[in-house]
């Protein structure tokens, strides 16, 4: 039965500790990737054409209710090499708070101008919020925060399987239950205690 339960354990220690490390993996390369934006994309200064703020419906299987999430779509106005180009933004996530995104709608009010980053593969991907901030690095915090809760729980059930020791008979090696008097291979009688 010990045997038993070390396969157990080191199979869903293994499931969590890959699960984990697969995390970490999407985690680092999404975080590389909002660092490229800050690092490689040029700057342009951008005008707001439109702002406004849009809900959706998200359902909550632990809640009996569906939540509203609001999100904020800015559409710029920019040029780029003496192209000028009209593209929506929105932050990258939506939220249960109307005021958060209603502040981010002001700020970016149509008639402003603002600072954006730009693709130079492709000016039509832009970014309004990029920045050391935790809006803009939030997915690869939420991957990498989940990562090291399952690689550790994962790890650590790895190392308790090992610890886990299967209770041999003394005379021919066979596993045996804690508890029994008599080994089930060879019914030799088993010490006590």
């Amino acid at each position: 039965m010990a045997t038993e339960g070390k396969k157990v354990l080191k199979l869903v220690g293994g499931i969590f500790a890959g699960v984990g490390l697969v995390l970490l993996g999407v985690a680092s390369w999404s975080g590389n990737r909002q660092y490229t934006i800050l690092k490689s994309w040029p700057n342009v200064e951008a005008l707001v054409t439109k702002s406004q703020v849009t809900h959706h419906q998200s359902h909550d299987s632990e809640r009996t209710r569906d939540t509203t999430m609001y999100q904020a779509e800015i559409e710029f106005q920019y040029s780029v090499d003496g192209k000028e180009f009209v593209t929506p933004s929105t932050p990258g996530y939506s939220t249960s708070s109307y005021p958060e995104m209603k502040r981010m709608v002001d700020a970016y009010a149509p008639g402003t101008r603002h600072m954006i980053r730009y693709n130079p593969a492709d000016p039509n991907d832009i970014r309004f919020n990029a920045g050391y901030n935790f809006g803009f690095f939030f997915l690869p915090i939420l991957l990498g925060g989940m990562g090291i809760i399952f690689s550790g729980v994962g790890f650590g059930l790895l190392v308790a399987s090992r610890v886990v020791q299967a209770l041999q008979c003394p005379a021919c090696g066979g596993s045996v239950e804690k508890g029994q008097k008599f080994c089930p291979n060879c019914a030799t009688p088993l010490p006590t205690g």
